[in-house]
């Protein structure tokens, strides 16, 4: 009994200490959202914080959405002044932003992209800062090394600023305009310098769930308005995109890091393409539309005659989506303001995707993207058209002819002319009254920063790519616009000269029944747009320049039946000229490219096909003819045909055609192209425009010489070596062209009834100081030397002797060119005259022996010639034999001039006897200073 007693005691016992161990177990009730809310806004007054509710008073929330969403973080605005606080949630620092960055009013390039950041947010106690990570070193390895690279290549702070208090949401509560626009000048640079914060405003405040607008207007350094716009999104982790590597055999922009766990070169350096995300709705069908396409808007500032050219150069690029099986994967909308159609879509939203037109009155076009800095996915694009390139372009001489006389130059020409500024093609083309200032500038020793900073715009890296200081790999300067303002000048002189020449009825009759769109036909400038469009929407999609493509056919075929209608060059992405044909082919082909061509479909397959394993297949067929690929870098190099502007399979054949052009406009510059009621100074205009296709036609066939084709191959893409010199035979007629073409005084078409009628307007208060002090006659002789000159620099330039040089142990053809034939080829061509004199014949000043053009020649010839031979022209390992080489032809110059003074030719005009006498002394006054250097 008793025992039952003590059992009955314990179990009872047991039981009340097992029920209150559950009692105390038992779980908490979780509070109320709103009772969460409240705990972390009491909590700011043990922080040291000012309350929630004295920071907000005064304030309102902006509410952009109708769902009631949370949005990426709250925006607080004052109504009284603007003022701006943000409140982010508690898992703040969790979440990756991407700062889109633009100014969108007070520039002439307003609307582009002004860079961007990837960025996250940490807190130091009572300061929040904004942190840009270190991505261009990372490491793929174990622990141990990524411990290494991370303790090494460290984040960057951007800007911070003081906590205000924590927010309902449970994260900081800061003052924004602290943030953004008091350190403008932290994401903006140069552009915000001397931003007045006191006269700013707020312009835009809008806060979506992934991504929040804000925009400031305010005064600048002297006093201009400008609103830059922030667009503040959030940057998901995971999305199902893979990233791409890059190949150098097709042309993508990439994004690129070091990875420092790697350890062959070849290794080290981390390429990926930038692309867009796209995918097949359904990947069992074999044509499927995509599950997100990408969509671009017309901005309704696009005039609307010329909205639907826009439109069809941006859908050119579904044919290329369509053969890899996605359908409709670009979208086109028009944003128009009557109707109001997308007129809540934001332009520097970085969720929309816009085609921007500015008129500017620059000839520009340009198509940068943002990027994922992480994995090359394109987040971001916009297009960028302005309205210059289709005004008839009033050619500014000193600034057009240089761009083409130095294209193609390679870096240590550049050198080179910044040396010896009298090779300069920037310094011969310049206004007497610039010369002189320039010259003093290059001497001036604080000029080697400015000059890096022009040699760094020359190869690309210029202020308006839309992509300075952005984390993706920079698309540098896009001159497609450029080039086709060039040509539609031609284009118009044509357009007007031959409507006046040979227009039947017939014609007359087809004009009147369709537009004329700014005094050029609808069929004429509408493909023209859409091809523009066309190149610039292949960069948003991530493609790069591809300047050999215009390579595949002649002109005569391109010119024929057979390619009317089709695409005539292999890629958009090249700069493709405008076609007019004057004597080659059967009929007058397309003006422009009116579709893509294989190498854009070729690259859309390898950039994004959804079949990885068909990625090898795709890489394989670069051996193609049509699928060649050379970009900007390439245009530097010795490949005559990774050339912008240059135009057929045979550029001789092209380059002919255009002076076949030049020289017809220059015979109806008078009785055509100015018409009654013009100004006679549009004569000066049209001869301007003819030159500028003469320089370009020069420079183009001066690649040429010294030439080599290069390929990207690996090894096993064909048997092809990746260099071939270009032949013997090729570049003995690009040199006779040359020749022909600038050195001959019929070259450049002038008479004294032209000459008469070429003269200059004079508007004071227009703008252009120059223009209203320069003389009203042609200066005659310094345009024709200009050209001459700078041809003379294409062709004698250290880098293309040396190349010359080389290309004799490159190749085993008996044809090459040598060096020592191409410049007697140029000797003889210039001194020619020293054989003309007749003994029995009397000259006189007006009707000289030697033309004052030819005297001109002549003199800078031996210049030239006197340079190379001098010690300090040793730019490279060449320089001996060039040198030795330019001495022999001083001398055999001399002799020829020694053979035309008092003992041969007695009846010498004074011009012609004064030239010579004094290139007989800068001769023997050269070869007597060299020698006592050399002998010293």
């Amino acid at each position: 009994m008793r025992k039952l007693l003590l059992i009955g005691i314990a179990l009872g016992a047991w039981l009340m200490i097992a029920n209150d161990t559950y009692a105390q177990k038992k779980p908490t009730p979780k509070p109320s959202k709103k009772a969460a809310l409240s705990a972390g806004a009491k909590k700011n007054a043990s922080d040291g914080f000012k309350k929630y509710a004295d920071v907000t008073k005064g304030y309102k929330k902006v509410v952009s959405t109708t769902d009631g969403k949370s949005p990426l973080f709250d925006l607080w605005v004052r109504k009284k002044d603007g003022h701006t606080l943000a409140e982010f949630a508690e898992n703040y620092a969790k979440t990756k932003y991407f700062l889109a960055l633009t100014v969108s009013t007070g520039e002439i390039f307003a609307g582009l992209h002004s860079g961007d950041r990837f960025v996250y947010l940490k807190r130091f106690d009572k300061r929040l800062a904004i942190i840009a990570p270190e991505l261009s070193k990372r490491s793929s390895g174990n622990a141990d090394s990524k411990t290494s690279v991370n303790r090494i290549f460290t984040d960057r702070v951007l800007a911070d600023v003081p906590i205000l208090c924590i927010g309902k949401r449970g994260g900081p509560v800061i003052d924004l305009d602290d943030l953004l626009l008091k350190r403008a000048s932290a994401f903006f640079g140069s552009k915000a310098s001397g931003l007045n914060k006191k006269l700013a405003a707020l312009k835009v405040s809008k806060a979506f769930p992934k991504n929040v607008e804000v925009a400031y207007e305010a005064p600048v350094s002297g006093g201009k308005f400008k609103r830059f716009h922030f667009s503040i999104s959030s940057l998901p982790e995971k999305t199902g995109y893979k990233p791409r590597k890059a190949d150098q055999r097709v042309g993508f922009f990439v994004t690129s890091y070091q990875d420092l766990a790697k350890y062959r070169d070849d290794s080290i350096w981390q390429r990926y393409i930038n692309r867009w995300h796209i995918e097949k709705a359904d990947p069992k069908l074999k044509l499927s539309p995509p599950k997100k396409p990408i969509v671009f808007y017309i901005e309704h500032t696009t005039p609307v005659r010329y909205r639907r050219f826009v439109r069809d150069g941006i859908l050119y690029w579904n044919k290329a989506f369509r053969a890899i099986g996605i359908d409709e994967a670009v979208v086109v909308h028009y944003q128009d303001a009557q109707s109001g159609a997308h007129m809540d879509k934001n332009p520097e939203d970085v969720r929309y995707n816009f085609v921007r037109w500015l008129n500017n009155d620059v000839g520009t076009a340009i198509g940068p993207s943002r990027v994922d800095p992480r994995t090359g996915q394109i987040l971001d694009a916009d297009i960028i058209l302005t309205d210059g390139w289709i005004r008839s372009f009033d050619y500014q001489f000193s600034k057009v002819l240089p761009t083409l006389a130095t294209e193609g130059f390679s870096q240590e020409t550049m050198e080179w002319l910044h040396a010896n500024p009298n090779w300069d093609p920037r310094i011969i083309f310049a206004e007497a009254g610039e010369r002189a200032r320039m010259l003093a500038e290059r001497a001036h020793p604080g000029h080697e920063a400015k000059h890096e900073e022009e040699e760094k715009i020359l190869y690309g890296d210029n202020e308006f790519d839309g992509l300075v200081n952005t984390n993706c790999q920079e698309n540098g300067f896009c001159m497609a616009a450029t080039g086709k303002g060039f040509d539609l000048a031609m284009a118009r002189m044509h357009y007007e000269v031959l409507a006046l020449l040979n227009a039947t009825d017939d014609e007359k009759k087809k004009d009147s029944a369709e537009d004329i769109l700014d005094g050029m036909p609808a069929s004429f400038i509408g493909p023209l747009l859409a091809d523009l469009v066309a190149h610039e929407c292949g960069h948003t999609l991530g493609l790069r320049h591809n300047f050999v493509a215009s390579s595949i056919y002649t002109m005569a075929q391109i010119n024929s039946n057979k390619v009317k209608g089709k695409a005539f060059t292999a890629s958009v992405m090249d700069y493709n000229p405008i076609n007019i044909n004057l004597g080659d082919g059967e009929v007058q082909g397309d003006y422009c490219m009116i579709d893509i061509g294989p190498y854009d479909m070729w690259a859309i397959e390898y950039g994004y096909t959804l079949d990885e394993k068909a990625l090898p297949g795709i890489l394989a067929r670069c051996t193609e003819s049509e699928l060649a690929y050379l970009t900007d870098e390439d245009t530097s190099g010795p490949d005559p045909q990774a050339r912008r502007y240059d135009f057929t399979k045979n550029p001789l054949d092209y380059a002919k055609n255009q002076m076949r052009l030049a020289q017809f406009h220059r015979k109806h510059l008078l009785d055509k192209f100015v018409k009654k009621g013009d100004s006679w100074a549009k004569a000066s205009r049209g001869y301007n425009i003819t030159l500028s296709f003469q320089m370009r036609s020069l420079s183009m066939m001066a690649n040429w010489i010294g030439g080599a084709h290069t390929r990207r191959h690996k090894k096993g893409d064909g048997d092809q070596p990746p260099i071939t010199v270009v032949s013997g035979n090729e570049q003995r007629e690009a040199l006779d062209f040359l020749i022909k073409s600038s050195f001959k005084d019929e070259a450049f078409g002038l008479s004294s009834d032209l000459l008469r009628h070429m003269t200059q307007d004079k508007w004071f208060g227009s703008g252009d100081t120059s223009a209203t002090m320069a003389d009203v006659t042609f200066p005659i002789h310094d345009r024709i030397v200009g050209i001459q000159n700078s041809v003379l620099t294409m062709i004698l330039n250290p880098t293309t002797l040396r190349r010359v040089l080389d290309n004799e142990s490159l190749t085993d053809n008996e044809d090459a060119l040598t060096l020592a034939e191409m410049m007697s080829k140029v000797s003889h061509s210039i001194w020619s005259d020293l054989k003309a004199g007749d003994s029995d014949k009397t000259y006189t000043a007006r009707k000289p022996c030697i033309s004052s053009i030819r005297r001109n020649l002549q003199s800078e010839h031996i210049k030239r010639l006197i340079d190379l031979s001098y010690p300090k022209g040793n730019v490279n390992s060449a320089h001996k034999q060039i040198a030795t080489l330019a001495r022999m032809h001083l001398r055999r110059i001399g002799a020829g001039v020694t053979g035309m003074l008092p003992k041969g030719t007695t009846g010498l005009d004074d011009y012609s006897r004064a030239h010579l006498e004094d290139v007989q002394a800068r001769i023997t006054k050269a070869l007597e200073a060299q020698f006592t250097l050399r002998v010293k």
